[in-house]
């Protein structure tokens, strides 16, 4: 086992990390960093804001942004009037998923995804802000991508047809991390 000193790859600042944490800010310099197992590597967040945004915000939640779209294989409903264009519709096509990736409970993250695909936001990308914070992210690219699969299953069993069996599988791109304003995405 190595020990590896965590230091900002910005301003050398010591990083003083949770065992959990995946991207955070040098809490000197506020540079995003990525752990990695090699060490600490400056992390390019895109920071966004809604149209409609009163400016001042300080703490900024993390997002993984994949690009990517779902193909259904398999959708059975045990009866009634079937949903399958609606999801096919809403699926078939190219778009983004925003993932959360600070600590929440899963059915919080799967509620917050949910809203972001069925209504997505448009977001300008700014420089980060100097009042900005960036809340620590916990939750890998790898585990973001298995919580999409999970927003997936959720969305298609909040439609009203009685859905028996779903079977897609998911195609996305490398993530982005996205910054966005605390309360801005609900």
């Amino acid at each position: 086992m190595k020990l590896v000193l965590l230091r900002c790859p910005n301003c050398a600042e010591p990083l003083k990390p949770d065992n959990d944490d995946v991207v955070l800010a040098c809490k000197n310099c506020h540079t995003p960093v990525a752990i990695a197992v090699k060490g600490a590597v400056k992390m390019p967040v895109q920071f966004a804001i809604p149209p409609r945004h009163e400016p001042g915000s300080k703490r900024w939640m993390p997002f993984w942004v994949f690009t990517g779209k779902v193909n259904i294989t398999v959708r059975e409903t045990q009866g009634g009037r079937s949903q399958e264009k609606e999801a096919v519709s809403l699926w078939g096509v190219q778009r983004r998923f925003f993932v959360p990736a600070w600590e929440l409970g899963s059915h919080v993250a799967q509620d917050i995804g949910s809203r972001l695909i069925e209504r997505p936001p448009t977001y300008g990308k700014i420089d980060r802000p100097e009042e900005a914070h960036l809340q620590t992210a916990i939750i890998s690219p790898s585990d973001a991508k298995k919580l999409i699969e999970f927003i997936v299953l959720a969305i298609e069993a909040r439609r009203k047809d009685w859905l028996r069996d779903l079977e897609f599988n998911l195609e996305v791109g490398e993530p982005q991390m996205w910054a966005v304003p605390e309360d801005s995405y609900r």
